[in-house]
């Protein structure tokens, strides 16, 4: 079980690695609470770099979760 314990601490430094650049990549709106409100624009295409880039970082975030719950779990 250390063994396991080991491999899925190792995968949680990567994806975290990856999440935050996959974060630091992305552009910001600049629009702060105004796109709240039903604001189209960028958001509603989900096409191109930008909502490509959006579905990595969701995925990311997921995995992570799944990795920090694995985490608590696996006996050490």
């Amino acid at each position: 079980m250390q063994a396991l314990f080991i491999i899925v601490v190792l995968l949680f430094i990567i994806v975290s690695a990856l999440l935050v650049a996959s974060v630091l990549l992305q552009e910001p709106k600049q629009s702060g609470l105004g796109d709240l409100g039903g604001g189209g624009g960028e958001f509603s295409t989900m096409g191109g770099v930008r909502g490509g880039l959006q579905r990595i970082t969701v995925t990311l975030g997921i995995v992570w979760g799944l990795l920090a719950i694995a985490l608590n779990l696996i006996p050490r």
